[in-house]
């Protein structure tokens, strides 16, 4: 016969408790776009530490479903600021399982409260709360929902007309300057607009730094881009009003569509809510001043200064009729052919009897600078679909001028050497040699 015996103590058993931080559990459990969004945004900082945190989690379904609602395909795609603020909205400071959840509101991480029912089950904001909940971590707890929580102020932003500029990190430029100009509430509220939006590369590309502006001269440009109508591609006009008063010109041709002569339309009908977005490669600017004003400020570094002297002489010494500054500064609309200093010079030298501009019989001149005015606007990429079977474009002196489309020249001789230059009633195109009728 054998005994036995045992410990009058038994050994002492340890409780197992989380041994994962709520980022470790999102990232083995199936939380695989709310972890992306965590890295994107640099909040696994955060939601790691000590500090305890309620995490409502949307699953993977709820992104997508997100995503396709505000017209993009990933998570890279929307600005971590928009990103950031939509996952803190999902976080309440302390640890709460289900069975401690009271129905009211509660501020988040965000700093905008959500309001949590337990009327009908476990809302928050109305969406249900699903199984898995109360997975408990190191430091807080883990419900899951199967929708992503949008806070009011980026909420208002979905199916507008800026959404699809509001949340893509190619555009937050362009909704920096928006809010500095305060026409935010005014293209959310403002029906069936269109707006031509210059993406971050287009502002870098112009030079224009939104925090360097005023917010009515950003508003002014901005509002340059909006068109008080919805206009898909298919239907875009020769021209257009736009709400800040003036107007911008459609060149549509075989290279590309373009506006003002030099902006490409690089996307067309991202449609949003009652509107249209069409983005562009750079930054539109009003123009300032008619063909007249245009060359007396591009006079500035002295290279039309001839040129301005000329059309000057006209309104001296002319009729009516010869006056040109008058002439040029009517509705138009003009394309003048503008000569440098330099070329004006030529023209003197060419002739022993003309030392200066005076010595030019007053007809004569009249007669040459007509010769540089086409009666119409023609940017540099319409010239080739509005000149005749001989290359010809018809002048205000009654003679046409012919056109080298693929060398740039007009007559054989003059060098087209600056193109575009907007006014309000017309375009001006510098040229290095003064055109003469044949």
């Amino acid at each position: 016969m054998t005994s036995s015996s045992c410990n009058s103590e038994e050994d002492p058993i340890t409780p197992v408790g989380p041994t994962q931080n709520i980022v470790e559990i999102a990232q083995a459990s199936g939380f695989n776009s709310l972890a992306a969004a965590l890295v994107k945004t640099d909040l696994i900082g955060t939601l790691s530490g000590t500090t305890e945190y309620t995490v409502f989690a949307p699953t993977d379904e709820a992104f997508a479903t997100l995503l396709a609602e505000i017209g993009q395909t990933s998570i890279d795609d929307v600005p971590n600021s928009v990103l950031e603020k939509i996952l803190l909205y999902h976080v309440v400071p302390g640890s709460v399982l289900s069975k401690d959840i009271s129905s009211g509101s509660v501020e988040t991480a965000a700093g905008e409260p959500i309001a949590l029912s337990t009327a009908s089950g476990i809302t928050v904001n109305g969406v249900a709360v699903i199984s898995p909940f109360d997975v408990e971590a190191t430091n807080g707890v883990i419900h899951t929902i199967g929708s992503v929580l949008v806070p009011n102020d980026i909420a208002q932003f979905v199916n507008t007309v800026l959404e699809p500029a509001y949340f893509n990190t190619n555009f937050t430029t362009l909704i920096e300057a928006a809010v500095k100009a305060g026409v935010v509430e005014t293209l959310l509220t403002t029906p069936n607009l269109t707006i031509f939006a210059p993406n971050n590369e287009a502002f870098a590309t112009s030079g224009i730094v939104p925090a360097d502006l005023d917010a009515a001269t950003l508003a002014s440009v901005l509002t340059y881009h909006v068109v008080p109508a919805k206009v898909l591609s298919g239907e875009i006009p020769r021209e257009a009003g736009t709400v800040n008063g003036g107007m911008i010109y459609f060149s549509l041709v075989d290279s590309g569509n373009f506006i003002n002569g030099d902006y490409e339309i690089t996307a067309v009908d991202i449609e949003s809510g009652s509107g249209v977005v069409h983005v562009i490669d750079g930054v539109l600017l009003p123009a300032s001043g008619n063909v007249v004003e245009k060359a007396i400020a591009l006079s500035a570094d002295g290279e039309f200064t001839s040129l301005i002297a000329a059309l000057q002489r006209t309104a001296d010494e002319g009729t009516a009729e010869q006056n040109l500054l008058n002439v040029l500064s009517s509705d138009g609309p003009f394309t003048v052919f503008a000569p440098t200093n330099a070329a004006f010079q030529a023209l003197l030298d060419s002739n022993d009897s003309w030392a200066t501009l005076s010595d030019i019989p007053l007809g004569t001149l009249v007669t040459v600078l007509t010769y540089h005015v086409v009666p119409a606007r023609a940017f540099d990429k319409d010239i080739a679909g509005a000149v005749n079977a001989q290359n010809e474009l018809p002048t205000a002196a009654g003679v046409p001028i012919i056109l080298d489309l693929e060398n740039l020249t007009i007559n054989g001789n003059s060098k087209i050497i600056v193109v575009n230059q907007s006014a309000t009633n017309g375009v001006i195109h510098a040229i290095d040699t003064v055109l003469l009728p044949q």
